[in-house]
């Protein structure tokens, strides 16, 4: 599989995700979905990526830290907030 890059996650928690080469990465796109979460592949797509944004679609956008993505997911550990 590719390794993802750039991560857009939607109002509507539908998340699409991008390799180096601007190409969708659809294994880690539907494993983010408004209707399911694989935490697994999701968590995996953002230790990869470098770049985060959140937005709703064709209305606006804003860059976000991986920190911020992994709490929108649900995938933040108290953990990792004292490192």
């Amino acid at each position: 599989m590719k390794k993802a890059k750039q991560m857009w996650l939607f109002t509507n928690r539908n998340c699409l995700v991008f390799d180096e080469n601007g190409e969708q990465i659809t294994e880690y796109q539907r494993a983010i979905t408004c209707y399911t979460l694989n935490k697994k592949m999701a968590k995996q797509a953002c230790e990869e990526a470098s770049e985060f944004h959140i937005g709703q679609w064709r209305e606006w956008e804003h860059p976000i830290d991986k920190k911020h993505m992994l709490y929108l997911l649900g995938l933040a550990k108290r953990e990792d907030d004292n490192k």
